[in-house]
């Protein structure tokens, strides 16, 4: 694949036969990552019950960290065909890489989504608020925020919007997913040197990567829609967000197989890491 064209519906293939060839190897590393993602939720309400806070660093780390490890898990048996017993999963080298690389995607992410902001507060906001004191006020109200932009952008805007949302969205998670199956078949982070393998074939991988993860966002964002009115107190709230939890990492699996697919075909057979 590295010397040719990217075949687009093989990779997609590829990526979603690995999901139900290795689900049943990998779903208990789904479920306890699931579990292991709302401790540091459950910890802010036992310490502090019955008060509702913005979720700190420190309850938000054993959410990362078991996104972190169900992914080392799923790249691992994607990308070396490496099991680690029990239930695949571990801290160790490979994990220490991935937060590394996500630390670096986040910087390079910070100035692009500024500069989209940028790009967003002159085409849209514009249009739905007159001033910054008016659209602070409707970014602290969602619901008048959408209804807002419904009535700037109409019926037909809004689903433009949406769909580009979307694309955007499932863009950027692809490429996120062959960095970090670059970064696992190297033993080193890798980051511009595996996107620079795209080539000729941008455009090819890029539709492999949205035909490939829309379905699974999509199919993540109906559940949390019909969870959502479920929920009446902490408890439900928990409990649902295991199982939402527990479903986006099983659907998380075909993409981070995407990125091990694209890893595999796209690498030069002389690359060197540097």
């Amino acid at each position: 694949m590295g010397s040719g064209e990217v075949p687009v519906f093989a990779c997609v293939r590829g990526a979603w036969q690995f999901l139900l060839a290795h689900w049943q190897l990998l779903l208990p590393a789904a479920a306890i990552c699931a579990v292991l993602a709302q401790v540091g939720v459950a910890a802010s309400v036992l310490v502090a019950p019955g008060q509702a806070a913005a979720p700190s660093l420190l309850s938000l780390l054993p959410t990362l960290l078991a996104g972190v490890m169900f992914t080392a898990a799923v790249m691992r048996k994607a990308v070396r065909d490496e099991y680690v017993a029990p239930v695949g999963l571990r801290l160790g080298g490979d994990e220490g890489r991935l937060i590394g690389v996500g630390a670096c995607i986040v910087l390079v992410a910070i100035p692009i989504v500024f500069l989209l902001s940028i790009i967003m507060m002159a085409t849209v906001f514009s249009r739905i608020a007159a001033t910054p004191e008016a659209l602070e006020a409707l970014t602290e109200n969602p619901e008048a925020l959408m209804q807002a932009l419904e009535q700037a952008l109409g019926p037909t805007g809004m689903l433009v919007l949406e769909i580009v949302s979307i694309l955007l969205i499932c863009i950027g998670i692809g490429l996120v997913a062959l960095v970090q199956a670059a970064t696992v078949g190297e033993n080193r982070i890798i980051l511009f040197q595996a996107l620079r393998w795209m080539g000729g074939n941008t455009l090819r991988v890029l539709a492999a990567i949205v035909l490939t993860i829309a379905p699974a966002l999509i199919v993540s964002s109906v559940l949390s829609m019909i969870i959502g009115p479920l929920i009446s107190d902490i408890l439900s709230f928990l409990v649902f967000s295991v199982v939402v939890g527990f479903v986006g990492n099983v659907l998380s699996i075909p993409i981070a197989a995407l990125g091990a697919v694209l890893y595999k075909g796209l690498r030069p057979a002389d690359f060197l890491a540097k």
